[in-house]
């Protein structure tokens, strides 16, 4: 595909990236790889991503559009429930939930789509069968829409806190034996990655209980009352407890070496929204778990096996 540009008056000064990713719909990310990839010419030219235009430059782009259809894609899922309504998944690390504007593969919308013949698409077709997140390190229970009503039904339970979500997590130091986490949280503004605890934003509720320690680590059971974004690690974190192996959130320094955070979501209770049953679903440790288990000395038999 091959476009090409004479810069107006009106874009003089603009800056090559951000003029073309308007001009394209594409996100400035996009267009600066393009550009670092010499696709991009001024006036028969490679420049770089911040050239500021001049009048009347020649701007020519070439390159082969990217397929951004969303394809099912075999993959070992691990169902721990299921019936003709939704389905209940033990998510693995490494998972990215559903695609974005530059993440078209290996995501769990692509394996659902090759394991399930029907899934809801309310919210369009890169989250065809999801109805919350996990981040795509953290491994554990994530439910599964097979239609538009059903969705509707469990983000109203989401909504209303009637899905009671209990997770695992190695945290640094001894935490207290049991503890409640009510703050305020929203977007960090010195880092737009990262959440935060704020004095304004959306209320965040976390109970957490002690099941082993020792010197150096602590295994908790994390019961959170909101889902925000990020929630276990801001709180823990905030508590001056910060989860094995966080990137983000956690020590810059550990002992023991881990690529992402050691948080598992453990448990899901909640009334079936079609069948008025009611579930109560235990996720099995992945093996990344059980290592961090291993080398930080604590005991998994202390996990609560019926919550």
């Amino acid at each position: 595909m091959r476009y090409e540009f004479l810069v107006e008056k009106e874009d003089t000064n603009a800056r090559l990236d951000a003029f073309l990713s308007d001009k394209l719909d594409m996100s400035r990310s996009e267009i600066q790889k393009f550009i670092e990839d010499k696709k991009v010419f001024i006036n028969s030219k490679n420049e770089k991503k911040n050239y500021k235009l001049k009048e009347n430059d020649k701007i020519i782009f070439e390159y082969q559009a990217k397929d951004k259809s969303i394809k099912p894609q075999k993959y070992d899922l691990d169902v721990v429930y299921e019936d003709e309504y939704l389905a209940i998944i033990n998510k693995d690390k490494n998972v990215i939930v559903h695609p974005t504007d530059t993440i078209f593969e290996n995501t769990l919308v692509n394996y659902i789509m090759y394991r399930f013949d029907k899934l809801s698409d309310i919210d369009g077709d890169y989250r065809r069968g999801i109805v919350h997140r996990l981040d795509k390190d953290t491994t554990g229970l994530i439910i599964i829409a097979k239609d538009n009503q059903t969705h509707t039904k469990l983000k109203e339970l989401i909504k209303n806190h009637e899905i009671t979500k209990t997770y695992l997590c190695i945290v640094h130091g001894k935490i207290a034996e049991e503890g409640k986490i009510e703050q305020y949280m929203g977007r960090n503004p010195k880092d737009r990655k990262k959440m935060a605890i704020l004095d304004s934003g959306k209320l965040s509720i976390s109970y957490y209980k002690r099941l082993d320690y020792n010197d150096d680590y602590s295994l908790a059971q994390v019961e959170i009352k909101t889902g925000r974004t990020h929630q276990i690690r801001v709180h823990m974190n905030y508590i001056q407890h910060p989860i094995l192996g966080d990137k983000l959130y956690g020590m810059k320094r550990e002992k023991i070496n881990f690529d992402s955070q050691v948080l598992h979501a453990y448990n899901l209770k909640f009334t079936h929204p079609i069948t008025g049953q009611k579930l109560n679903i235990t996720a099995d440790l992945k093996d990344e778990f059980l290592l961090a288990l291993k080398k930080t000395g604590l005991d998994c038999k202390k996990i609560t096996t019926k919550l």
